[in-house]
């Protein structure tokens, strides 16, 4: 019992954490983190995120960002950065984030090397070949990907959109540096990409937490928009139905069998230019007519003359 207990409070602690990052900056018109103790610095270039908000996110093109942040994970200890990335050129290599000294194993940092096909080897960089972890992977320039890294110590880990691309044991961390930057490798620039969520953790997220945070922060603002425009037409049309059965309705109580042959009227109807009812026409049944617009004439009837013999 104690031990099922231990291994509960132990994922509730996960979980928790999982969802406070201990930096985080969402770019929304602003290169400060939510918190407001630290800021990005550099020439801001703001464009809309991946839901279309205005303001929402970083453009860097070839140029780079830097921020001073004391609690960055050292060493060999446990952390996750995820990030939202749209590259809008993949023939060059996109230096999309990094930390440390450029020194063997000192060093953490993604990047995405240029390609001219459809797949582009990501690079968790660690400074040294027998220190990154590389993936070969599909890619699209102008398309909004979600990139996650996590470390816990032993286990280097590299997921897109959710999904684990690769995971290797065994490669040794020495991390050390404060200057957290966007948009270069050490003091290499190189990127032409935006940039969106940038979020930090002391943890090592595990499989199911990424998968979370990935379908969190998924574009739910434009899906709502593309759904709203077909409810509001859904809408139109079902009032449009509804007065064109109520229309039709009112036609049919005005003219009917008993009507023109009691009142002393002419009643006609027209569509289009066409008489479709009349004094010489009168074997269409109002109730077949399709949905549409009509005209309706009334004029009456000469009174009958009468006459001796």
């Amino acid at each position: 019992m104690k031990k099922f207990l231990l291994t509960l409070m132990f994922v509730s602690y996960l979980n928790v954490n999982a969802q406070n990052p201990i930096q985080e900056f969402n770019f929304n018109g602003t290169l400060n983190n939510t918190a407001n103790t630290t800021s990005f610095m550099g020439t801001n270039n703001f464009v809309a995120d991946r839901a279309g908000l205005v303001k929402g996110a970083q453009r860097l093109a070839n140029k780079a960002l830097e921020a001073v942040i004391d609690d960055l994970p050292q060493g060999d200890n446990a952390r996750s950065v995820s990030i939202w990335v749209k590259l809008n050129d993949i023939t060059s290599a996109n230096y999309i984030w990094g930390y440390g000294t450029a020194y063997n194993a000192q060093y953490c940092g993604l990047l995405q090397q240029g390609t001219a096909s459809s797949n582009s080897d990501l690079s968790l960089a660690g400074w040294g070949a027998s220190n990154d972890v590389i993936v070969s992977t599909p890619l699209e320039k102008n398309v909004w990907y979600q990139y996650t890294i996590t470390y816990d110590g032993k286990v280097s880990k590299i997921y897109r959109n959710g999904q684990l691309l690769k995971s290797v044991n065994g490669i040794a961390r020495s991390t050390k540096g404060n200057i957290f930057r966007l948009g270069e490798i050490n003091t290499t620039i190189g990127i032409n990409a935006d940039i969106d969520d940038l979020k930090i953790y002391n943890i090592a997220l595990t499989d199911e937490q990424v998968m979370t945070l990935y379908d969190s922060s998924k574009a739910v603002i434009s899906i709502a928009a593309a759904i709203e425009p077909a409810s509001a037409v859904k809408a139109v049309k079902k009032v449009e139905v509804k007065t064109k059965t109520i229309a039709k309705a009112a036609l049919s109580n005005i003219i009917t069998t008993g009507d023109i042959n009691e009142m002393p009227k002419n009643v006609e109807v027209f569509s289009q230019g066409q008489k479709i009812y009349g004094s010489n026409t009168n074997t269409m049944n109002i109730h077949d007519l399709p949905e549409g617009t009509y005209l309706l004439k009334i004029t009456n009837t000469p009174s009958k003359k009468v006459t001796s013999n």
